[in-house]
Parts: structure tokens; C-alpha cells; sequence
């Protein structure tokens, strides 16, 4: 059944079969990975353990940030080894590390510094497999179907997470003790775990898809690609401006907001729906308002929202009514990650160059995920020097230093939008030119 040892030819029938694993892959795998390091869950049960705020912060920021740094060593690896072969083994060594998450507990004062070292080793295994996953999807995806294929892999993925974190906010309580969180964990590991048997069922295709390059050569074509590079730029700085609004109204919840832990996780679980519904009007809002407007859209709404953030406090509306806009307005953010993931990924497979595929994709990938981890990373890093002030007021209106971090996100995403001047689908270069394909 696990047949990677050896190359296969693809055929119409073997490639819809891989689509289907791969799907499902992502579906067990993205649960997984969701609850362990971009969901209120974690930050929950880092802060049970007894970490401040940031250390709990820094639990969602060392996936992306080991994938910024270790990406490119990982692609190398992975041409050396054979992917598929590479893909299985950082993947049972990820889901061991999962296992060490769920048991930090039991190492009592030495938790919280178990707790940031499992989730470092998880996320140096899970850089493998996000070294590996595209270029594995090129090897039998054609480029005909990647954009009706992109929409539905995160169309399912997400809402196998999102209903995950619904049923863990309606289970656990508005106080729930630290073995309910534990368990939530050990579950969302078993149902990761299944990632391993469905990428074990997608056989090497032998295609004309190599990888002909070394390493040296590899990284040199990919930074001598203009387009690639100046979007990968880019991506590193819209990131580095958006990607740490998300985390941060969970622990504003918590710590300012003193909102229960339920209605946390719940709140969490509307952030991974709104991307599930993003992720079904992408193809559609692209098409109809073109990727120039898509793009301008998502800096104005990203900003808009992290200002509207910024004005909401404890006094400025009644408890219930405050929840509720901060339900809409992350939803409202998530739908719009959701369609700049699903451009912004078929914009990478397409500028990657020909026989250097793993290459090129992990040198973009590390500019992608190293401005979502340093967004994080410095943004745990404010909070734990307390550089800004705890309260200011403008008038008599009372603001906060979550508040204040939320009102630099917004005036970091506008700036931002001066490098769309570099993004190829937008201003193509040369002989580049954006195909934007239905769903």
C-alpha cells in the first residue's frame, strides 16, 4: 500500500487519486496542525501552564518562523533523499514531538519550557513537509486544475478544523482545567496522525518534473528570478504587517477582556470559518474584480479591521455586543487571509521555475513564513518588554498596549501596499504573465 519506494507513471486515473489523498491528508494534518499552533487552544494551555504573554504568543509564532528559517535546508534535503520517501519520515517525527506537547504537564516547574521546546522540534519537522508539499502537488497536479484543486483542498481543510475547535469550545467550559485542554490536544495528534497514511498512499510519479539542479545552482536560479524574488519580498512584508492580529485579540481576550475560555475557543473556531467561506469566493471575487483590486482590497480591509480593533476597549459597548463585533470583524479578516492565501499560493507554483521547483518554492516560502513568524516573534517580544505604556488616553477615552500594537499592525499594512508595485499579477514583468484560472 505505501508504494514510494518506487516511481510510478501518472496516468488521468492515478493523478484524481493523489488529488483525493492529498486532500485528505491536508484535512487530518491541518487539524491538527491548527490546534497545536495557530488556534485559542494552544494559547490557552500555555497560559494554564503558567506562561506569560509572551511566551503564549510565542507558541504561535515558531511554526512560521522555523519554516523562514530551516525552509531552503529542508528543500535540499528533501531533492537528496527523494521527497515522498523524506515527506513520511519528518512527518512520524512530527507527530512523536505532538505527543511530547500533550505530556508537558506532567514535567511540573520544567512545563512551560517543555512546552516551547516540543513545539520547536514540531515545527523544525513540519518545515520538511512544508519544504515538500507544492512541489509534491506539481508532480500530478495540472496547471489547469490547480486553482478548482487549491480552492477545494482548503475549503476541506479548514472546515474539518474549524468544526474541530467548534465542538472543543462547546466541550470544554467557561473554566476548564488543564486535563480537558490536554485532551483536546491528544485528540487533534490522533487525527493528525492520519496525514502520515494518506501521504503514504501518493506513489512517486515519474514525469518530466525533475529537479536537475544542486543546491548552490538551485538558490541561484531561484534569486536570479526577478518576479519570484520581488514578490517574495513582498509577501515577507505584508505578512510581517498581518499575520499577528489573529493571536493577539486571543490573548487581548483573555487578559484584558477577561473573556471565559469558551467563548475564546469559540470566537477561534468563527476565525477558521470565515477562511472556510473565503476560501469558497476567492476564485470568484478574483475573477470578477480582477487580482489588481483583489489585492488592493485585502491591505484596505486588513487595515480597516486592525483600526476598528484599536478602538474597541472595555467601556466602549456592553459585553455580549463586544464579543460579537470582534467575532465579525476577525471573520470578516479571515475570509480576507483565505483569498491572499489562494492567489498568493497559485502565484508561487506559478512563478516557480521549471526543474527547480522545490528550490524555488522554499526560497519564496522563506520570505513568506518568516514575516508571519517575526509578525509574532516581535510582536511577544513587545509585549514581554513592556515597551509601551499599559493605558493613554485620548481625551477621555481609555486605550491599551494591545490596543496600541493593533493601531501599528494598521499603519504597517497601508505602508506595506507600496511594494504591490512588485507583484508580477499585478505589474507583470517580461515575458511574465498572471493566468488566473475559474474554480
Amino acid at each position: 500500500m505505501f508504494n514510494f519506494h518506487k516511481s510510478v507513471e501518472l496516468t488521468p486515473a492515478r493523478a484524481r487519486a493523489a488529488e483525493r489523498d492529498s486532500i485528505l491528508s491536508a484535512c487530518a494534518g491541518a487539524t491538527g496542525d491548527i490546534t497545536l499552533t495557530d488556534s485559542a487552544v494552544i494559547i490557552l494551555y500555555a497560559t494554564m501552564l503558567g506562561a506569560s504573554d509572551m511566551f503564549s504568543l510565542i507558541t504561535t509564532a515558531l511554526m512560521p518562523l522555523m519554516n523562514g528559517l530551516c525552509i531552503i535546508p529542508m528543500a535540499w534535503l528533501a531533492s537528496r533523499a527523494g521527497k515522498n520517501k523524506f515527506l513520511i519520515k519528518v512527518m512520524c517525527l512530527s507527530f512523536l514531538t505532538y505527543l511530547l506537547v500533550v505530556a508537558t504537564p506532567f514535567f511540573g516547574t520544567f512545563s512551560v519550557p517543555m512546552l516551547i521546546g516540543a513545539l520547536t522540534l514540531f515545527a523544525l519537522f513540519h518545515t520538511g513537509f512544508v519544504a515538500v508539499w507544492f512541489p509534491l502537488l506539481d508532480s500530478f497536479l495540472a496547471p489547469e486544475r490547480r486553482n478548482a484543486y487549491l480552492g477545494k483542498m482548503r475549503f476541506g481543510w479548514q472546515l474539518t478544523s474549524a468544526l474541530f475547535i467548534l465542538v472543543v469550545g462547546l466541550c470544554i467550559g467557561k473554566n476548564p482545567p488543564l486535563w480537558h485542554l490536554q485532551l483536546a490536544l491528544l485528540t487533534a495528534a490522533l487525527i493528525y496522525s492520519l496525514r502520515i497514511y494518506f501521504l503514504a498512499r501518493i506513489p512517486a510519479f515519474n514525469t518530466a518534473k525533475t529537479e536537475n539542479y544542486g543546491f548552490k545552482t538551485g538558490l541561484s536560479l531561484a534569486v536570479s528570478n526577478k518576479p519570484l524574488a520581488g514578490y517574495s519580498v513582498y509577501l515577507f512584508v505584508l505578512n510581517l504587517a498581518a499575520y499577528g492580529t489573529i493571536p493577539l485579540m486571543i490573548i487581548y481576550l483573555k487578559r484584558y477582556l477577561a473573556a471565559p475560555d469558551n467563548i475564546i475557543v469559540l470566537i477561534s473556531s468563527m476565525t477558521l470559518i470565515g477562511m472556510l467561506l473565503g476560501s469558497l469566493f476567492a476564485g470568484r471575487i478574483i475573477k470578477r474584480v480582477g487580482l489588481k483590486h483583489t489585492f488592493l482590497g485585502i491591505h484596505f480591509i486588513y487595515a480597516l479591521v486592525n483600526l476598528a480593533i484599536f478602538f474597541i476597549g472595555k467601556d466602549t459597548m456592553g459585553v455580549g455586543l463586544t464579543y460579537t463585533v470582534i467575532t465579525i470583524l476577525l471573520l470578516i479578516y479571515s475570509f480576507t487571509f483565505a483569498n491572499a492565501n489562494i492567489a498568493s499560493t497559485s502565484e508561487m507554483m506559478t512563478l516557480a521555475n521549471p526543474g527547480n521547483k522545490v528550490m524555488a518554492m522554499a526560497f519564496c516560502g522563506t520570505f513568506y513564513y518568516g514575516g508571519s513568524g517575526l509578525s509574532r516573534m516581535v510582536t511577544s517580544l513587545v509585549l514581554g518588554s513592556g515597551m509601551f505604556a499599559s493605558e493613554w488616553y485620548i481625551g477621555t477615552v481609555k486605550f491599551c498596549h494591545y490596543q496600541t500594537i493593533f493601531l501599528f499592525y494598521a499603519i504597517a499594512i497601508i505602508f506595506s501596499s507600496m511594494l504591490l508595485v512588485v507583484v508580477p499579477a499585478i505589474f507583470p514583468k517580461g515575458e511574465y504573465v498572471y493566468m488566473c484560472n475559474d474554480r
